[in-house]
């Protein structure tokens, strides 16, 4: 059971979250999400589309053919990094990743993706592929309007859920007072806090 001020920041990190998903102007609607190449690290900037404190995961979209699928699936730790300079909180997510594709959860997701949305799952190239002249990737028959049904079945055979499954959250308020630092550690249905120096 975590105490009155963790569960404050964990209520206040919830509502957040909460928000971010509602509203495409919050800070957190866009997070950091690294991957590793190798020994290198690999940062890019998805878009939140799902948040469970309690099932503790975090979804966004991605193309199959996109280069950090195959990083995930040689290594499948993430880190996630948001930041609010509104709030001035940072939050710090770690676990490992699961890729959906072509399943229940991807069929239903789907539904709700928006037919603009669906556009960026039918481009004739790869993600990150070398191209000889630019190209924005979007097939010219939907470049000035939405698809069809029929043209967002092809996209789909694209669309993966990236689902990042998180145990540790390092949350860092900034205050001119001094800043506020704590790890929560998620161990099944449980939760250890504790206080770091920021």
């Amino acid at each position: 059971m975590l105490n009155k001020e963790f569960q404050e920041i964990y209520k206040n990190i919830e509502l957040m979250m909460d928000e971010a998903l509602k509203n495409s102007a919050h800070p957190y609607r866009t997070f950091s999400l690294a991957s590793l190449e190798g020994k290198s690290p690999n940062l890019r900037t998805v878009v939140l589309r799902e948040f469970s404190f309690e099932n503790c995961f975090i979804d966004c979209h991605s193309d199959i053919r996109s280069p950090k699928i195959n990083e995930f699936r040689k290594n499948d730790k993430f880190s996630a990094l948001f930041y609010s300079s509104e709030e001035k909180i940072q939050l710090r997510f770690k676990g490992r990743v699961e890729i959906f594709h072509k399943n229940n959860v991807t069929k239903e997701r789907w539904k709700s993706v928006t037919p603009s949305s669906k556009r960026c799952y039918l481009g004739p190239y790869s993600p990150s592929e070398q191209l000889e002249k630019y190209h924005p990737n979007i097939p010219e028959n939907v470049k000035f309007k939405n698809p069809s049904e029929d043209d967002s079945n092809v996209g789909y055979d694209n669309f993966v859920i990236i689902r990042c499954h998180f145990n540790e959250l390092d949350y860092l308020k900034l205050k001119y007072s001094g800043h506020l630092r704590c790890k929560l550690v998620f161990e099944k249905k449980n939760i250890n806090a504790f206080w770091l120096a920021p």
